[in-house]
């Protein structure tokens, strides 16, 4: 018993040392920011065209984590559209990094390079974070910003944590639990 108890009192102690909103603060610590910086391959599969991209993960303060490779399904309908959507809402399809390569290769080229490439080709401007498929039958398509593979997630570890982040977070400041839905929900 006196060893839960003591248990207990450190418990408490860590909670009073912990400033504002424990649980937010582990969200924020698990959150996980990804940003395209390398295409690696890119394909027309069907009505598609399926890129493969190397990523930088960074946390919520933008430190480095390290590199993952992606790969992301873009409709060619809504390359083909007059009105294209803005990056924040360009509908962008993720696939598993090991998406098989089907269809037609599409030859990656850098804007400005001067070299010609016959179609298809994609044509990426880095420093703009444009990227312009050429197609044989339509010449060049709408543009399409890297931006809209880039996304923010949370890291897994965390959701085993969140009850107990919760029960602390009651213990040390009880009018944070009336706000942690809309805060958690909303936020993350």
């Amino acid at each position: 018993m006196a060893w839960s108890t003591r248990r207990a009192g450190t418990a408490v102690l860590l909670a009073l040392g912990v400033e504002g909103c424990f649980t937010g603060h582990l969200l924020d610590a698990a959150r996980r920011c990804e940003q395209p910086i390398a295409f690696q391959d890119a394909f027309v599969d069907d009505d598609r065209l399926v890129l493969r991209y190397t990523a930088l993960v960074a946390d919520d303060l933008g430190e480095p984590l390290g590199h993952e490779d992606r790969a992301a399904s873009i409709a060619l309908a809504d390359l083909r559209r007059s009105d294209v959507p803005p990056v924040e809402s360009f509908p962008v399809e993720r696939l598993p990094g090991d998406t098989p390569r089907r269809g037609e290769r599409v030859t990656l080229h850098e804007a400005g390079s001067g070299a010609s490439v016959a179609p298809p080709y994609l044509d990426i401007d880095g420093a703009a974070g444009r990227l312009v498929l050429h197609d044989a039958h339509d010449g060049a398509l709408a543009p399409f910003y890297a931006a809209a593979l880039a996304r923010t997630r949370t890291a897994l570890w965390a959701y085993p944590l969140v009850p107990f982040a919760l029960v602390i977070d009651a213990a040390t400041n009880p009018v944070l639990l009336f706000f942690a839905p809309a805060v958690i929900v909303l936020g993350d």
